[in-house]
């Protein structure tokens, strides 16, 4: 309770105020150790149209009691994904980091926050290096776009750390993941390698740390996803302006077609149908292919 408390404080102070912004991804996912059901993320990408700036905001808690992690992040970039602004926290038992970190000019300022110890970054950070939570946007803005047999090499900011890191994501030919299209993306950045599965909008589905065994799973329902792992309304209000609903993504839309095709009622007499043609011809879901 005091840490949750504690984190609401944080996040109230830093994130005060939310400009209107169109939704381009927005879900709830839940973290695997194995079979074992750990935790969940919520994420949510937008663009202001009016400040022309992308946003993304993002909510991962694992554990519970002395092992319960929580960890946020909001972060700004240009319409071209120059880095803005980005505040980061963490809470892991009575350990907490706060960055609270801006760009200008090509220079990064940032105060670092361990517990009671406060430490400060500035340095000049070269062309093109971006926040690494716009990796996948950054894919799709590119010459080549997001397509199979392609390679980014990259260098990005970690966001919890401020440092600046090289990467590569090799992306793979197309296959099904959890029913859905995907591009299968092996990404290395900070020595660790992890596959991630990512439609053609950018939605990421599902990611595997590969030697880690976290998996995460994008799901239809914010239930699914948080489980009875620990969870405050208030403290997502104040991250990310209200409770996300999770609905702005393929796999939350794909269960609401099925469920509205579920419920639909069958044709009959009564409603003009001629006899022997009460047969429907249902519709595909958007993204799964044909006999999936």
């Amino acid at each position: 309770m005091v840490q949750r408390l504690c984190l609401t404080i944080l996040l109230t102070l830093m994130f005060a105020g939310h400009a209107h912004a169109d939704v381009l991804f927005e879900g709830y996912a839940k973290v695997l150790s194995g079979e074992e059901h750990i935790g969940y993320v919520i994420s949510r990408y937008e663009f202001e149209p009016k400040k022309k700036q992308f946003v993304s905001t993002y909510f991962l808690k694992t554990g519970k009691g002395p092992s319960e992690t929580t960890e946020s992040l909001k972060a700004y970039a240009d319409a071209e994904l120059t880095p803005i602004s980005y505040e980061y926290t963490s809470l892991a038992g009575k350990e907490s980091k706060i960055i609270d970190a801006k760009f200008k000019a090509g220079t990064l300022s940032a105060v670092i926050k361990n517990g009671n110890k406060v430490s400060r970054i500035e340095k000049k950070i070269p062309k093109g290096t971006f926040l690494s939570t716009f990796l996948v946007y950054l894919m799709l803005k590119s010459k080549e776009g997001l397509k199979s047999e392609t390679n980014y090499e990259y260098q990005a900011i970690a966001e919890e750390d401020g440092a600046i890191y090289k990467g590569q994501a090799l992306v793979g030919k197309e296959e099904i993941y959890n029913g859905f299209k995907s591009f299968k993306i092996l990404n290395t950045f900070k020595d660790i390698k992890f596959l991630s599965y990512v439609n053609e909008r950018g939605e990421v589905l599902g990611t595997n740390a590969m030697g880690q065994g976290i998996v995460t799973e994008l799901v239809a329902n914010p239930s699914e996803a948080i489980g009875n792992i620990p969870y405050s309304a208030s403290l997502l209000k104040t991250l990310f302006g209200k409770v996300p609903a999770g609905d702005a993504n393929v796999v939350f839309r794909n269960a609401k077609l099925k469920a509205a095709e579920a419920n639909a009622p069958a044709p009959s007499k009564q409603f003009g149908v001629p006899q022997g043609q009460g047969i429907i011809i249902k519709a595909q879901p958007e993204t799964e292919k044909k006999g999936n």
